[in-house]
């Protein structure tokens, strides 16, 4: 699989030549400390592109571009799976539930944690011994070869495009917010730079991209807690207390409980549950989701073929856990930093959601706003963080382009004969389709909320394909039926309820509760003195706004699949959508028949447990 060695390189001087004026142009960054921020950027992006043009030299077959030669160490592996998951969504947004809701936040770095127990103990080693690129792969070992391949390939890829999509989409909004870069131009840099890695370096360059983005990630969480614990000499408890003393978290807190009687301690709160995740049946669903979907997931499971053997897959999940779990523990003590140095108010100014926590105290730790350390300090944090979105969207795409590629084309419609050439060809049209296609919904989605479809991703991984891959290597009654029924009904349920949830947008409610805002900020206005002409310009300025909002929705608008209040009370369909994928396998694998996942069970249990004849096979 050759290609020009040289291409990575040049298309990467084309990409700054081109972007790096309309950054200059839109930074906010001062313009004493605008250089500093290029070029800590710069040497990010041309580390990346030297290791991509290294492994564009090595790449000389399809398995190299899909596996990077099926050689990777057990520690490297386990760092790149570090670096493939943990997202910008653990590094900034979770810093920044914790810095603002105290722990609830810590429940999601559990819930992302713990989902790697499941792979450790069902998923690793079967895959690796099974499979050759691809989830569909090992669905296809004991059942029907082309419909197998066709289903896992169509639910990979939703599930791939439904976590890209908001990777992307939200690596605009951030690096706009911490550098200034306009939304376009970062989402453009990103998927150019994704599909330059994919394009070019394959697996292998992918590969090192996430171990040197996991690396980085834990250095610098690592050093934000250092220096935010110095000055107390590293006394955890010593922190917390002074923290529930501080009077920005009890200015916050009486702004999450503005009605609780005066002279009531509500900083204790924020080291209990119940500020952020208040519906219990959701915290259920949404961990389910979690825990279960990440055993599923396609740029996951795809690491597994990546290493010599099942011994080593196993070992891979080790480092990744202690990689994760380690940086995990970083973030949860910057978030609580966070709220101890900025302060939760502080930090809600910035964004509402709390995704700038941990870049704040960067900056904050290095000397503030005005000094060289810290805008260094807050380069380098975005640089990171700029560094985690690129390599999980390389990542996804790598996952989602396998699956066309080598699912679709070379299995389903060549039957899995398909000359070298054809399928070197197949994947990099595959990579440019995934890649155009995330690029353009990304900027389509401009001002949208799509954090949903994170959600959704894992929601479709834990519902179609983990019922229908543990059940294959599991259960011998299982066949090419359930799976079928399992994959397709379990994508299309999850999916339909996200439709019908909180989720979407329902026109209605957002008139309603503009209009309700009309009114009580009438009341204040009304009860306003008459001398606090500032304050009544502001909440006119609102009122205004509210008017405005209510006034552009007509009164019988509905939402895109025509509701005016959603079906479902879930954010997240998993507590539904899980055991229905479970139940379907089941059911289809009962009322039909299937000779060939009979006749295969046993070859596929001694295969799954002890690797005998995977040699041949990757050979074939």
């Amino acid at each position: 699989m050759k290609t020009a060695h040289w291409l990575p390189l040049a298309v990467g001087a084309v990409l700054a030549t081109t972007m790096l004026p309309a950054m200059a142009q839109t930074t906010v960054v001062s313009p004493e400390f605008r250089n500093l921020t290029f070029v800590v950027f710069g040497a990010l992006v041309a580390c990346t592109l030297l290791i991509t043009w290294w492994a564009a030299r090595r790449n000389t077959t399809v398995g190299d571009f899909y596996t990077g030669g099926g050689a990777i160490s057990g520690l490297k592996n386990g760092l790149a799976i570090s670096g493939d998951y943990l997202s910008a969504a653990a590094f900034l947004g979770v810093s920044g539930l914790i810095a603002l809701y105290g722990f609830d936040g810590i429940l999601y770095v559990v819930g992302f944690f713990v989902g790697f127990i499941p792979v450790l103990l069902l998923v690793a080693e079967p895959c690796r011994n099974l499979g050759r690129y691809t989830l569909s792969d090992v669905l296809a070992f004991r059942n029907g070869f082309r419909s197998s391949k066709t289903a896992g390939a169509v639910s990979s890829v939703c599930v791939a495009i439904f976590y890209l999509i908001p990777q992307v989409v939200g690596g605009g909004v951030i690096i706009k917010a911490l550098v200034g870069i306009e939304y376009e131009v970062s989402v453009l840099l990103v998927g150019a730079l994704m599909l330059v890695y994919v394009l070019f370096g394959g697996m292998r360059a992918t590969t090192w991209v996430q171990l040197i983005k996991a690396v980085l990630l834990i250095g610098c969480c690592f050093l934000m807690v250092m220096f935010a614990w110095a000055p107390f000499g590293f006394n955890v408890p010593h922190v917390m207390q002074q923290l529930l003393l501080s009077d920005a978290l009890s200015a916050h807190m009486h702004l999450l409980y503005p009605t609780a009687p005066a002279g009531v301690d509500l900083n204790r709160h924020f080291l209990q549950p119940g500020q952020y995740l208040k519906n219990p049946m959701e915290q259920l669903s949404l961990g389910l989701a979690l825990v279960l979907g990440t055993a599923a997931m396609p740029h996951v499971l795809m690491r597994f073929f990546t290493v010599r053997d099942a011994k080593t897959a196993r070992s891979s999940v080790l480092w990744a856990m202690l990689g994760i779990g380690t940086c995990h523990v970083f973030i949860v003590f910057i978030g609580f930093a966070a709220a101890y140095y900025i302060g939760a108010p502080t930090i809600s100014s910035f964004d509402k959601g709390g995704n700038l926590a941990a870049p704040l105290l960067a900056q904050f730790l290095g000397g503030g706003a005005d000094s060289w350390m810290g805008n260094f300090l807050l380069a380098f944090t975005a640089a990171v963080a700029f560094a985690t979105i690129v390599a999980v969207v390389a990542g996804l795409t790598l996952a989602a382009a396998s699956s066309l590629a080598h699912d679709i084309y070379v299995g389903a419609i060549r039957q899995g004969h398909a000359t070298e050439r054809q399928q070197a060809m197949a994947a990099r049209v595959a990579t440019l389709l995934v890649g155009v296609l995330a690029i353009t919904v990304s900027l389509l989605a401009k001002g949208q909320n799509v954090a949903s479809l994170a959600g959704l991703a894992y929601a479709v991984a834990a519902s179609a394909n983990l019922p229908a891959l543990l059940l294959t290597l599991y259960w011998k009654r299982c066949n090419t039926y359930g799976v079928l029924a399992g994959v397709i009904g379990g994508t299309t349920l999850a999916i339909a309820l996200v439709l019908v949830s909180p989720n979407m947008t329902y026109p209605a409610q957002v008139r309603q509760a503009a209009l309700t805002s009309v009114g009580q900020l009438q009341q204040t206005l009304d009860q306003l003195p008459s001398d606090q002409s500032a304050q009544r310009s502001a909440l006119i300025e609102q009122q205004k706004q509210a008017r405005s909002t209510a006034d552009a929705i007509a009164p019988d608008a509905t939402s895109m699949v025509g509701l005016r209040e959603p079906l479902m009370p879930l954010r997240n369909p998993g507590l539904i959508s899980i055991p229905a994928g479970f139940v379907l396998v089941i059911l289809f694998s009962l009322l039909f028949r299937d000779p060939r996942s009979q006749q295969m069970w046993a070859q596929m249990s001694v295969r799954q447990h002890t690797g005998i004849g995977i040699a041949a096979a990757s050979a074939h």
